[in-house]
């Protein structure tokens, strides 16, 4: 559980500083960029550390093929993006969030079989 903290806590970094330093101080197609996806592809990272943390808690091993977290990373995808605006009033639905986080995921999971392959 504990190889996922370092991750987590990346993810959060990156995410305080794009939220209070990038984004402030863009413009433009980066700015877009920072501002509408960059989250959501850091939120898919986060959901695989999320996700391993849990399995390891449980005592079951850890996501490590593609099918099956690509799986949880689209339905987690869609469901944020297309029933979280139907009670939340300030979201709104963006396919591209979905690429996002699908993209952060596979980043994260490419990322984590590469520190276990190296052990």
């Amino acid at each position: 559980m504990r190889r996922y903290a370092v991750p987590a806590a990346a993810i959060a970094a990156l995410y305080a500083l794009n939220r209070f330093v990038l984004i402030p101080h863009t413009a433009g197609m980066l700015h877009r960029m920072l501002a509408w996806h960059f989250a959501d592809f850091l939120a898919g990272g986060l959901m695989v550390c999320v996700l391993g943390a849990l399995l390891a808690a449980a005592g079951l091993s850890a996501p490590a093929r593609v099918l099956p977290v690509s799986a949880f990373l689209l339905a987690c995808g869609l469901f944020w993006e297309y029933v979280t605006p139907l009670y939340l009033p300030r979201s709104v639905s963006d396919p591209w969030d979905v690429l996002a986080v699908w993209l952060g995921g596979m980043g994260m999971l490419l990322c984590l079989r590469r520190r276990r392959s190296r052990r």
